[in-house]
Parts: C-alpha cells; sequence; structure tokens
C-alpha cells in the first residue's frame, strides 16, 4: 500500500493457499504479510467492485475502503475462507452507500421482535447470492443495476451499452434464471 492506494503486483499469487500463508502471517502482524494479502486480495475487490458499484469512480473508493477496513479488521476475520466473502459484504454496502437516496440500517437499530428474522434472512441473501454468482455476466450485470442498485431500465441499458427493449428482455431472462435457480430442490453444502 503506498499512500492509501494499493499497487498491483504480477507476482503475488492470489491461489488458495498463498491467500491462507499471506492472512495467517498478517493476522501475527507481519507488515510485509498485510502488504502481500492486500495484493492478493485486489484483482478480486476489484471485480466485485466493478459488478456492485454505478461508477467506476466509486468503485476505486470502495476498494480502497474495503482494504482499508480489511487492513484493521484482519485480526477480527476468522479464517483466510472468509477473507472473499467479507470483502464482498464492504464493497456491496460501500457500493450502496454511494447510492443516492439508499440509507443503510446498522444491525443495532433493528427491533428486537425483528432480530429473530435476521438469521433466516441471512441464509436467504447467500442462498439469493450464490444463484447470482452462477447468472453469466450478461444477465448478472441487468439484474445488480436494476434490483440491486435500483436503476431504471433507460439508465441500465445506457451503461451497458444496449438498447431499453434488450436490457428488459436480459432481465426477465435472469430473473427466470435466478427463480429457477433459487427453487431447485438441490443439497446446498455450507463452506
Amino acid at each position: 500500500m503506498v499512500d492509501g492506494r494499493v499497487r498491483r503486483a504480477g507476482s503475488v499469487s492470489s491461489n488458495e493457499d498463498g491467500l491462507d500463508v499471506w492472512f495467517a502471517r498478517a493476522q501475527r502482524g507481519e507488515p510485509a504479510a498485510l502488504d502481500g494479502l492486500l495484493r492478493a486480495v485486489f484483482p478480486t475487490a476489484q471485480r466485485f467492485a466493478a459488478r456492485s458499484c454505478p461508477s467506476r469512480e466509486d468503485a476505486e473508493d470502495a476498494v480502497q475502503d474495503a482494504l482499508t477496513a480489511l487492513v484493521r479488521r484482519v485480526g477480527a476475520l476468522r479464517a483466510a475462507e472468509t477473507v472473499t466473502s467479507w470483502l464482498f459484504v464492504t464493497i456491496r454496502n460501500a457500493c450502496l452507500r454511494r447510492v443516492p437516496g439508499v440509507i443503510l440500517v446498522p444491525l443495532e437499530a433493528v427491533p428486537e421482535t425483528a432480530r429473530p428474522d435476521i438469521a433466516s434472512a441471512v441464509v436467504n441473501r447467500l442462498v439469493v447470492a450464490d444463484a447470482l454468482a452462477a447468472l453469466p455476466a450478461a444477465q448478472r450485470d441487468v439484474v445488480v443495476l436494476v434490483d440491486l442498485l435500483g436503476l431504471p431500465a433507460e439508465r441500465t441499458a445506457q451503461r451497458l451499452g444496449i438498447g431499453v427493449r434488450a436490457t428488459k428482455s436480459r432481465l426477465h431472462r435472469a430473473r427466470r434464471a435466478l427463480a429457477a435457480s433459487i427453487s431447485e430442490p438441490k443439497a446446498r453444502t455450507s463452506a
């Protein structure tokens, strides 16, 4: 990390074993390992942000916010496997904060009577996230822009460089594929 910005290094491996090593050493407080961990997750963070944020500038800011938060929280994470899912949630929230009209409510503000439903809502969100990740990129992009970020079809079409009718058609196919994927009675395993 240089001047608050992470630079990409081609020599750092981002494979699962490499991430485990960087993570374990970073949790012990080794500065070089923390740098290695940031370099290892940087490309993944960029991909998440590019798909989740409304603009390139917002995506870059979201990545920096997430990596800065990772530096502060690396000791609190339980395992290297949780880093990417934690990054995804952190980046998604950073992107949502940048969308006008979106207000994120902290968990402490949720009434006690609603808290038992939170666990099932988290499970449902994970199922939807898995189904969304399985979509082809073109369909995933339109669902993220319209259904998650709330962009109208016209702005979505403009951003994707396609017509409004094509956007609506792609959105319809994506929603059908998501519904089919979510309703499939296949066995789900946890990571």
